[in-house]
């Protein structure tokens, strides 16, 4: 079950992107939500402080916060709606530390920010905050992309059907459940991918496997299998609906689900990001971060059930 009763929309107080707001309006007409404004004023170090006022240092970032606040209260006048109730507040602190405390306190249900960081490079996308707030931040969150001012036409959803844990396998549940949701409200098609590959040759050896046929044997047997796994899911998933359009694609995921999205012009990808190590915290993995280091379209990120944040 979708719940998106309070949004939390992070956003610098003086430059509020308009496309962000627009997703964050649209979702929260659809769902009855709430809508809060949050930015957050970092704290500068003690010994610049000196430097730019006389002031005590706790003063002048108390009087910083409060510009800021009528800075942003003033900024999002323009995005009133008779329809969504919104309020704006903003804390000091670090970005990333100060959003997920607030989550913590107020039991938000998704944060919305925009991915772009100001970088021309594509592998600078998302944001060192971004990043941070995927790995930890205990609530789903929606980075918003490039095609923020376009209506979300395309929805996939990446799931592993070979998750090395019942964790990992339940998260498939939870992404299909969002994208599912999310293509009906949105009106929009809905994709689901799996990437999958063997290992490289020299390791299939060391099994066993030392001719092309018998590799070529473990490859359709494995396709079998996955294609069998795939389509129980989609099945199991989707018992009173329509179909989602499907694809089980051989290689690398961090190659493969980048350049489906290319190809499909999707508009929204919905992943997990599933922890293998064990640490709160040590979320998103090496394939997670190259996919996102490679697509530029609005991302949601999933937690498993009983995440806990290493941010206290």
């Amino acid at each position: 079950m979708v719940s998106l009763n309070k949004l939390l929309l992070v956003t610098p107080a003086n430059s509020i992107q308009a496309a962000v707001v627009s997703q964050a309006m649209k979702l929260a007409k659809s769902h009855h939500s709430h809508i809060t404004f949050f930015s957050v004023v970092e704290e500068l170090p003690k010994d610049q402080l000196v430097l730019v006022s006389l002031l005590p240092s706790k003063e002048l970032m108390d009087n910083l916060q409060k510009d800021q606040q009528r800075v942003l209260k003033k900024n999002i006048k323009k995005f009133y709606h008779p329809a969504i109730a919104v309020d704006a507040q903003n804390a000091i602190g670090v970005p990333f530390i100060a959003v997920i405390k607030k989550v913590q306190q107020e039991n938000y249900d998704l944060v919305i920010l925009a991915a772009r960081t100001g970088e021309q490079s594509r592998r600078r996308f998302f944001g060192s905050t971004t990043i941070h707030l995927m790995r930890k931040c205990p609530c789903p969150l929606l980075a918003v992309g490039t095609k923020a001012d376009e209506p979300i036409k395309r929805i996939v959803a990446a799931i592993d059907v070979y998750a090395p844990s019942e964790e990992g396998l339940a998260l498939n549940n939870t992404i299909l459940t969002w994208a599912a949701h999310l293509a009906v409200s949105e009106k929009a098609e809905l994709h689901v991918i799996h990437a999958w590959q063997l290992p490289d040759e020299d390791y299939l050896k060391s099994w066993g496997h030392n001719s092309a046929v018998d590799r070529l044997e473990l490859i359709m047997k494995q396709q079998l299998d996955r294609q069998k796994r795939f389509d129980d899911f989609i099945n199991n998933h989707f018992v009173d609906g329509d179909l989602p359009i499907t694809e089980l694609i051989e290689g690398t995921a961090q190659e493969e689900i980048p350049k489906y999205i290319a190809e499909q012009n999707i508009d929204l990808l919905v992943m997990g990001t599933v922890c293998r190590t064990g640490i709160a915290g040590l979320f998103i993995g090496n394939t997670a971060e190259s996919i996102l280091s490679e697509v530029s379209c609005s991302v949601l990120t999933l937690k498993p059930v009983g995440f806990t944040s290493p941010i206290k």
